[in-house]
């Protein structure tokens, strides 16, 4: 039984439709008045009406589907999908197409949904339209956004966003037109406005990805941008520079390479570097890299992973030399024999495994074991090897035979770690039963039990001097204890997931501990003082190995790779001087500058090569902290002076003869007259004294400050003397008169440094209130402040050639400022921790500086970015994905 309609009504329906796209939607009208005038009925005007018309159909589809979808972000999310498929053209609401190629999944599944629905209808043929080959999608009726309610006055309250869209459409349109040429990108005004209502069109979710691409490209050739673009990159990576190395290091390159070189990109990239410490990334295996070790001559490393092989690398370049297979079972340790000729491999197949480091020939199968064997070790003098199981017992072999010697038992749960005194005479084992033991191998029973760990215990590690054994935990913690005594010396924290394996440095002291955070921990083993933190992998840390050189570390993750990490970063310097174990207060130039002299809170002068940093004598050891050190200045001189906490004055030649020796108050700076014959110096005592430098004998005392001096600076011609303090002063002394000239006040905080002008017509002086000021010599007035380090200014000084000042901070940078204009020039270097002292060479091109991070180094005072950058490429193994990119502003590829 059909519909009857009453006269006139069909005629109502079709004008009502208005179009055949309202066709798809009368199979649902009909049916509605089918069910609501009964079978056989009579479709009225009236009953039409009631219903609502095409335009109440439609509404209640669209309400259907919209129920059906049930997303989880509800209605909002449909409308925000259906905004992209309306135009308002000046005063018009309008029907708009959208490629179904700028659609997210999660819009697709709502236009998917509207399209079955009949209210949006697509087609794949592109419908023959020039430039719209691709499919599309379009509204089937205005009604949709007419007459459905929630559409209608979503449409009504952003009308002017759809008006703006618009505009920024045609001009994607446009540019598209044009084939991408450059000139029709936006730029000034144009840009700014695009920009703005790009922004406030992604907040509502409506931002077409024509657009999106148009302000990209634009903003690429928009320098000003670019340049915010870089700056900003660059104090982000100069803010994460510890915390994600290579992100800020690919950051930086990113803002130098493609938007503009700024000063604080730059800077970015030399902290991002000082702070990276990742030097090979080896991708040799294809699962978790359980295990890895540095083979005792300090050329290769061997791994062992769960994709049922272990491998023998180089350790300079990462290159696989040897596959040593394992039947497809997983291997857990590696171990290598004290000469370097022999691997251990040990895993789930219940063996251990010996191979020829050179050949990868198996040499033979060490038996015995029940269970998995978790970790094996070779004894330091090359005779035993011995392995832990998770059958509890820790075995011992001879090496040569392969003949079991020992069965030692005790623990009640999993063995994995274990380790050898360095004697060989005993062995230490970790276990799930949350102890380790102490295993005397003449008796074959336990001599201590290490107890305290709070979960399970798989990493063990003996310290190289034999004194002490370290532990890692599932409780994340490791700790140190007294290998003779079994009492705890250190509990060290910080990790915030389990501790597998340690390794200790080959002094033993320092610890490096695993983990499941990802991260490595370097600790001193004396005051479990934090060295260093190693990030770069991207999930468990299993394995750790020291070098046998104490310069590197190697680690091995369940994200399948080995890393070769630098414990001392390379920077932007040229040359790095490194070996002390403490703060290095000052670094001083030998006259001829082939020589660098460092004056350590470790209590020791060391010198160096000036060319490659090398140790050039052995170190000069004294009793407490030194302060300063100096060379003469005098060509053919080797004397050199130093001072220290305990108020010791020296003078001594290159052979370690002492020629003056004086003690009383600290002194904390010492320098000496470009004459050669007289040094000054100034002490805690608030006194500023020259003495003679061959005798020592005093020549004049100079009083005034109130408090510490901490550096002296004489005069290039030698009549004058500037003394910093921490009274907040700095003083200018005639030392042949013996008088005071000047009091220079206006700094806010301790005046750590000062140097003078070659012409000697200025003070340029370095201050704990974060400035350098510049003053007038003969009248004391301050010229200019120079603002822009972000942390206490330790030391300054100007350039022979009159052109530039250099400062170091605890901002950890180098800086060097025009003489001229006291505008910042470059920053030329970037330390690991606070800078103390800064100097000159001779020529006005290197600068040498000191550090809190142990280190005194060489940097160009016109650093070569070039070489830099190409430096910065050669540390990263990856490369900056689409989300990086798109939260810096960076152009996506292709854009």
């Amino acid at each position: 039984m059909g519909l009857t309609f009453a006269p006139g009504v069909v005629d109502i329906i079709v004008d009502d439709a208005g179009t055949d796209d309202a066709l798809p939607l009368l199979a649902y009208l009909l049916q509605e008045l089918y069910f609501a005038s009964g079978p056989g009925g009579t479709v009225t005007e009236e009953l039409y009406r009631d219903l609502g018309g095409v335009a109440g159909a439609l509404a209640r589809q669209a309400d259907h589907t919209v129920y059906a979808l049930d997303h989880p972000d509800g209605i909002a999310f449909v409308l925000r999908v259906l905004l992209r498929f309306i135009t308002v053209q000046g005063q018009e609401v309008a029907r708009k197409r959208v490629p179904l190629s700028e659609l997210t999944d999660r819009e697709r599944c709502v236009v998917d949904a509207f399209v079955d629905a009949r209210l949006l209808m697509s087609d794949a043929a592109g419908d023959g339209i020039p430039g719209q080959e691709e499919p599309y999608a379009q509204v089937t009726h205005e009604a949709l956004f007419r007459q459905w309610a929630p559409l209608r006055q979503e449409v009504e309250s952003r009308v002017d966003q759809l008006r703006e869209r618009a505009e920024l459409e045609r001009w994607a349109e446009d540019w598209e037109r044009s084939g991408r040429s450059d000139d029709y990108l936006l730029t000034g005004e144009r840009l700014t406005l695009a920009r703005r209502r790009l922004t406030t069109l992604e907040e509502s979710g409506i931002a077409p990805e024509p657009v999106r691409v148009l302000v990209q490209c634009s903003q690429r050739r928009d320098l000003a941008f670019l340049r915010r673009v870089s700056d900003s990159i660059g104090q982000y990576a100069l803010g994460s520079a510890e915390t994600h190395p290579e992100r800020a290091i690919l950051l930086s390159l990113a803002a130098l390479g493609e938007c503009a070189p700024t000063p604080s990109a730059r800077r970015g990239l030399m902290a991002a570097l000082a702070a990276s410490h990742l030097r090979t990334r080896v991708d040799a295996h294809t699962d978790t890299v359980r295990h890895i070790a540095w083979s005792p001559d300090g050329r290769r490393l061997a791994t062992a992973s769960r994709d049922g092989s272990a491998r023998v690398l180089d350790a300079r370049s990462g290159q696989s030399l040897l596959v040593l297979p394992s039947d497809g079972t997983m291997v857990e340790s590696v171990s290598w024999s004290p000469d370097s000729a022999y691997v251990a491999t040990a895993g789930r197949e219940r063996v251990v495994r010996v191979w020829d480091a050179v050949s990868g020939v198996p040499v033979r199968l060490l038996t015995g074991a029940t269970d998995i064997v978790r970790q094996v070790a070779w004894s330091p003098d090359g005779v035993c090897v011995a392995a832990s199981s998770k059958d509890t017992v820790v075995r011992v072999w001879e090496a040569g035979t392969g003949r079991l010697v020992q069965e030692l038992s005790g623990h009640r749960d999993d063995v994995w770690g274990v380790t050898w005194s360095p004697d060989s005479t005993r062995l230490a084992s970790a276990s799930h039963d949350q102890t380790a033991r102490v295993w005397d191998l003449a008796t074959g029973t336990a001599a201590l039990v290490l107890q305290g760990h709070t979960d399970f215990v798989e990493g063990v590690a003996w310290s190289p001097d034999g004194l002490s054994i370290a532990t890692g935990s599932g409780d994340h913690t490791a700790r140190v204890w007294d290998a003779r005594t079994g009492a705890l010396r250190l509990l060290l924290r910080g990790h915030t997931d389990y501790v597998w394996n340690l390794a200790w440095s080959p002094d033993s002291r320092a610890l490096a501990s695993a983990s499941s955070d990802h991260t490595v921990r370097l600790v001193s083993a004396q005051d479990a003082k934090v060295l260093a933190v190693l990030r770069g992998h991207t999930d468990t840390v299993w394995g750790v190995t020291w070098s046998p050189s104490g310069t590197q570390l190697a680690t091995s993750s369940t994200d399948g790779t080995a890393i070769v990490w630098d414990l001392r970063p390379r920077g932007a310097e040229v040359v790095a001087a490194d070996g002390h174990r403490g703060p290095v207060n000052q670094a001083s130039w030998s006259a001829d500058e082939q020589r660098i002299a460092t004056a350590c809170d470790d209590a020791t002068v060391r010198c160096w090569s000036s060319e490659d940093g090398a140790p050039v004598t052995e170190p000069l050891r004294l009793d407490d902290r030194v302060w300063s050190v100096a060379w003469s200045p005098l060509p053919g001189d080797s004397r050199l002076a130093l001072s220290t906490n305990d108020g010791l004055f020296r003078v001594l030649d290159d052979t370690g003869t002492v020629l003056v020796e004086q003690r009383g108050e600290v002194v904390e700076s010492c320098v000496w007259s470009s004459d050669g014959r007289r040094i000054a110096t100034g002490g805690h005592d608030g006194t500023v004294r020259v003495r003679e430098a061959d005798t020592g004998t005093e020549l004049t005392v100079l009083t005034g400050h109130q408090d510490w001096v901490g550096r002296v600076a004489w005069s290039p011609g030698g009549r004058f003397l500037a003394s910093a303090s921490d009274d907040r002063t700095c003083r200018l002394w005639d030392v042949a008169e013996s008088r005071q000239l000047t009091v220079l006040r206006g700094h806010d905080n301790y005046v750590d440094d000062v140097a003078w002008s070659p012409d000697e017509q200025r003070i340029v002086t370095a201050s704990g209130d974060w400035t350098v000021a510049v003053w007038e010599t003969t009248t004391g007035r301050r010229i200019d402040v120079l603002k822009g380090h972000e942390g206490r200014v330790r030391c300054v000084a100007w350039s022979p050639d009159g052109r530039f000042v250099a400062s170091g901070s605890d901002d950890r940078t180098v800086r060097v400022w025009s003489a001229d204009t006291f505008e910042e020039a470059a920053v030329v270097g970037v330390h690991q921790d606070k800078v103390s002292s800064v100097v000159w060479s001779r020529d006005s091109t290197r600068l040498l500086t000191a550090s809190f991070d142990g280190t005194a180094r060489v940097w160009s005072a016109t650093p070569d970015y070039d070489r830099l950058e190409a430096h910065a490429r050669g540390r990263v193994f990856r490369t900056l994905d689409a989300d990086e990119r798109r939260r810096h502003l960076l152009p996506l590829a292709g854009a």
